[in-house]
Formats: structure tokens, sequence, C-alpha cells
């Protein structure tokens, strides 16, 4: 049976159901297990037939674009209120987005500026218009500040496979074995436990079956067989274990994400994160993601805490960011001063840091794949910060004249840039909390 979604459009230019169209014959591996039932400018179903569909009746919801106005927040409920998952798509949806940038001024200096005041706008009338338009609301918002979202996929917009990796997984087309015993009852190492010496090993609920066994060399079980029916004995070690993750080694540390990614199928590229209790959802609405949905309740209470985890805390790793996957060399030039980008040309080699413009590649989480570094442009920051801190210039300011051939100080580098918010903050102004706004 096919599984039902729907698309909705906030406040966007519709870059990001583009990008899905973009994946061209690739779709053809999603759409017969999609019933697309609302999807405007694609699908001829109207907004009466969404409200009218029972709640819950639809099991994954894609959320575009920033909320702006009073209607982009009642699509919003109503999508939370049809739709048994959310996933906030693209950064207008994850982060506010450009968009965001209006939280600067109030809601009546904007709409001064804009119907009153712009010379190739205003039509003399001003105020904001009423007649068959919504009205705007005080503040651009991330779609969570206003519904509860179970998964964000960031990017301006999200790339093409990105999002087909996201939808399959969140589909369940990558079924687990789910082997009747764990690991544990076939370990070469059993005793002599990891687990008993504090190492971090999912062998407790993992899968049987594997021939590699990881830990007669004396390595953690990361649980590439997936989930298993039952749990070993060791659950109860490794249950403790996970209830103080902030203490971990950073050895844990990257078995903790191998785990997720192998044992759940997870997509973890950057860009797709989940929150907490997609599981307890996917295990009550059976339709979505069937390998998964009956786990036992020892292993999804351990998965959940991960994620749990995770989600609370994005500095618990070090995130990959865009300069992973930048090509250009650095250490053969040397910023001197901040250029603006409209000043001279920068080669296409030479990292554009260091060539005198400010890059958002070191505080920029992965997933781009570095595509504006690739044609000349330094990256603006579009899927999201690696560490969420209320500054973010100093920051960024602190982690290039430290690690990047710059000989600028931190306080002389951010005297040249004309606008901080707008350039360090591009894209997430709407998610500082700190930051409140207005004149």
């Amino acid at each position: 049976m096919a599984v039902k979604v729907a698309f909705m459009q906030g406040s966007d230019c519709w870059g990001c159901h583009q990008s899905l169209l973009n994946v061209h014959l690739g779709l053809l591996d999603v759409l017969p297990a999609l019933e697309i039932v609302y999807w405007p400018a694609v699908v001829d179903f109207k907004h009466d037939s969404l409200k009218a569909r029972a709640d819950g009746e639809i099991v994954v919801g894609f959320c575009e674009g920033s909320l702006r106005t009073k209607e982009d927040i009642e699509n919003a409920k109503l999508m939370r209120q049809k739709c048994q998952l959310i996933i906030s798509f693209g950064s207008c949806s994850c982060y506010g987005n450009v968009h965001g940038l209006a939280n600067q001024w109030s809601k009546e200096n904007l709409v001064k500026r804009k119907f009153s005041d712009v010379e190739s706008i205003a039509d003399g009338s001003g105020g904001e218009p009423t007649v068959h338009v919504p009205g705007f609301v005080d503040k651009i918002l991330p779609l969570d500040d206003v519904i509860k979202v179970d998964a964000y996929m960031s990017g301006c917009p999200p790339r093409p496979e990105q999002i087909v990796s996201s939808v399959l997984f969140l589909l369940g087309q990558k079924p687990q074995p789910m082997a009747d015993l764990a690991y544990c009852n076939d370990c070469p190492i059993k005793d002599n436990c990891l687990l008993d010496r504090g190492i971090l090993c999912f062998g407790p609920i993992t899968s049987i079956g594997c021939s590699l066994k990881c830990t007669s060399e004396d390595k953690p079980c990361v649980g590439c067989y997936g989930p298993a029916k039952t749990v070993a004995s060791q659950i109860s070690v490794l249950d403790n274990l996970t209830n103080n993750l902030g203490s971990i080694s950073s050895g844990d540390r990257k078995s903790l994400y191998e785990a997720l990614a192998l044992f759940l199928n997870l997509p973890l590229m950057a860009g797709f994160d989940l929150s907490a209790d997609i599981l307890k959802q996917i295990k009550t609405k059976g339709e979505v993601l069937t390998p998964l949905a009956n786990l036992p309740p020892d292993t999804e209470k351990i998965a959940s805490k991960l994620l749990g985890y995770i989600k609370d805390h994005p500095e618990f790793h070090e995130i990959s960011n865009v300069c992973d996957t930048c090509p250009r060399i650095r250490g053969r030039v040397k910023m001197t001063e901040v250029k603006r980008d409209y000043q001279g040309l920068p080669n296409m080699d030479d990292c554009l840091i260091e060539q005198g413009y400010i890059c958002m590649g070191p505080v920029t989480r992965a997933g781009c794949g570095g595509l504006c570094m690739r044609v000349n442009a330094p990256c603006t920051g579009c899927y999201g910060q690696t560490e969420w801190v209320a500054d973010q210039a100093s920051r960024y300011a602190e982690l290039v004249t430290k690690s990047f051939n710059v000989g600028l100080s931190k306080d002389e580098l951010l005297s040249q840039v004309k606008d901080k918010r707008g350039t360090f903050e591009k894209f997430t102004l709407a998610m500082n909390k700190s930051y409140q706004g207005g004149e």
C-alpha cells in the first residue's frame, strides 16, 4: 500500500520542491511508494481537501518555507494535525533562512519600508495590504517554534540525492534482517566483554550473523546487522552506559555515530536530523518504517536516548563542515584585508578565506559538497551552523584567525565586515534566541 504524503509551502521560493523534481528519473524509485495527497502547483488537490482529511491520516508531511504570514502559521498547524510525521524541508523551514534577517526590524517599520517608502513598489496608499492577502506575523519563525517537528532536512535547497535518501529512509525501504538472537550470543570475547570494561558496544541489541567479528580485535560492535528481535543479557550494562553520554570517550562517540548510521539505517548526512521520539511514533504508526515497528522495548529505549542526546547536544561531536568537502588549497596565499564579493576576482584554486573573502565553510555543516566554492563563490551558510552560539561573528573570526593563513587579528577582521548579522547569520538569525531584534 502506498504511503500518503503531503507537501506544504510557507513563505518561500519553491526551490526545495524544485530540487526534488530535479531528481528526474531517480523519482522512479520513490513515486511508486507514495500517494501524494497534497502538493500545490504539482498535484491538483485543493486546500479544502487537506482540511477534510482525518487527523493523522497522512503519514509524512513536508513543510517548506519560513513562517512570515498568519496563513503560514495556520497551514503549519494544519499539517501537524493531519500528518503523523513532519519534516522541516529546507533551510527556510529549519532556520528561518534569509527572511529571518527581517527580525532586525519591527513589523511596522518593515511594512512602512515595503509599502510606503520604496519608490519602485509603493503606490501611495501605504500600510499593510488587507484585501485577499494573509496578514503578517511580528517575527519570522522557524517551523519548530510553532509545531513539533520530527525530522529536519536543511539546505537552500537540499540536494536532490539528499532528499531521495531521506524519503527512502522514512518510507522504510531499507529492510533489516532482525535475527532472533543478539550478537552477544556469538561474541568471541564474551568472558572479557567490552561493556564490562566501560566501552560502548552495541552487541546486546544487534542481530547475530556477522562474520567480521569486530570484537575479536577488541573493537566494539556498531550494529551493522541491525536490530535483533531479542536482547542479550548485557543489555543492562549498555543501558547504564548510555545514561551518561556526555562523559563517554571520543572513541565511544565515534562508535555511537556509526551505530546510528548502521543499526537504524539513518541517512546521517549533514542536514538530516531526527527528533528523539520518532522511534516511538514509528512503532505506533506501523505503516512507516515497518522494519523498526517491532523493536524490543530495551532497544527502542537505548536508540531513543542516543537520538535524543544528539538532538539536544549538537556540540556532542565534531560535525563535519563545508571545508571538509572543499577542494581548494590552503596555505599558499594570505588574507591581509577583508574583501567584499564584488572586489577582485578570486582564483579557482586557493582558499577563498585566505584570498580575503568571508567564506562560512569552517562554521557551516557539510552536506552540499562545497558547491558554491566549486563555482568560485564563498559559502554563505545555508546548511546551518556546526555549533549554535549567540555570537557567531566572534566565533567565526576567532576560528579563522587561528586556523587559516590570516594576517589580521580577530578584532581587525570583524571591524572590516560591514554587515555582521547579514554575513555571519544570513540563514540562521531567526534561530538566535538571545537576539530579540527590533529597533
